[in-house]
């Protein structure tokens, strides 16, 4: 019965790891990364004291 419970929880890391991989490639097609990465260097500057 253990194993059951193990393949589903299986399924389930597969399927989430899908639905995050189809979402990058959704955001990349969009030209999201350029936005994404000047917020991360903002963010990234003032946590350090530089901006």
């Amino acid at each position: 019965m253990k194993k059951h419970f193990l393949i589903e929880k299986n399924y389930l890391a597969i399927a989430v790891m899908l639905v995050g991989i189809a979402l990058i490639v959704y955001g990349i097609s969009r030209g999201q990364v350029t936005s994404v990465f000047n917020k991360a260097v903002r963010v990234c500057m003032e946590c350090i004291g530089i901006g």
